[in-house]
């Protein structure tokens, strides 16, 4: 049995005819005969009473017509939506971000996808890369907008959206920008604020500098960029690193001066999805405005 037996039934109680019936679902007498003598054989039921060379449905006809017209509704339904779904212009996103594009990319995103695919909607998150891999090795996160992975080896398909260099950067008052440091060990004689510093980070700084980071005294810990970036802009004793782009507005306004420190770690900027995953079209439709967004000359990458 299927939906579309029983629509076809509803059709023949409401024109009254297997002939009317046939001429408005566009098929023969003899076919639409032979698929309700199917549909009785499959429910071991009569639908109509053919006796005294007429045809009249019977109660259990009657009541699956009534029913089917809800059927047919959400049949129309779903292949409305089925439609709108496979285009890429509808359905939910689950977007996992890291502090930098949280503050950055998301604004840019979130306005492309309102304006051009009004159907999409975006759920976005935030936390570290390690969080972030949790979620979409969990199937609670699509796409992952976050620097390279430690974990997921095979099972994530990483493509590399932007290359950019990191910046260490402070209140154009802050002591290192009067005498830059001479290296990156004397920059941590001041107090720095951050996000959650990824692995990679803490080993560079312990195992090339010599720091403890977590043993620093007065540091900052903010997993709000947005806030952690108004800190820093606030302070003369604090100062910050990341990449580039998500301070351009603040270097360009002048309110953070980019300390002349060589850092020598190029920051790589990934997106990130589960590999042989069949997502909705919806997510690549995101997907492709990340791309378009990292394109040299986006705003926010400047």
């Amino acid at each position: 049995m299927n939906v579309r037996d029983f629509i076809d039934l509803r059709v023949i109680c409401e024109t009254g005819s297997l002939r009317k019936a046939a001429a408005v679902l566009g098929l023969t007498q003899p076919t639409l005969s032979n698929r309700i003598k199917h549909l009785e054989d499959q429910l071991g039921a009569m639908l109509f009473d053919r006796s005294r060379g007429q045809s009249r449905p019977t109660k259990l006809a009657l009541f699956i017509a009534g029913r089917a017209g809800v059927l047919a509704d959400e049949a129309t339904r779903l292949e409305r939506e089925a439609r709108r779904l496979a285009s890429g212009d509808a359905g939910t996103v689950r977007l996992g971000l890291g502090a930098g594009p949280m503050r950055m990319l998301l604004p840019e995103v979130a306005i492309a996808i309102s304006e051009r695919h009004p159907g999409i909607t975006i759920e976005a998150m935030s936390g570290s890369t390690a969080q972030l891999t949790e979620g979409l090795l969990g199937n609670r996160v699509d796409l992952l907008v976050c620097p390279p992975l430690d974990e997921g080896g095979n099972r994530v398909a990483s493509e590399t959206v932007l290359e950019t260099d990191l910046v260490v950067v402070a209140h154009p008052d802050h002591p290192m920008c009067r005498q830059p440091p001479a290296s990156i060990a004397a920059a941590f004689q001041y107090p720095m604020a951050s996000s959650f510093l990824e692995k990679r980070y803490l080993d560079m700084l312990r195992e090339g500098y010599g720091i403890d980071f977590d043993a620093q005294v007065g540091r900052v810990i903010c997993a709000d960029f947005e806030v952690l970036v108004r800190i820093v802009t606030r302070s003369q004793r604090l100062f910050t690193a990341g990449p580039r782009f998500v301070f351009a507005p603040e270097i360009a306004a002048g309110t953070l001066r980019v300390i002349d420190l060589n850092v020598p770690l190029p920051h790589f900027v990934q997106l990130h999805q589960l590999r042989g995953r069949h997502p909705l079209p919806a997510v690549e439709t995101v997907a492709g405005v990340i791309r378009e967004a990292f394109k040299p000359g986006a705003r926010f990458t400047v």
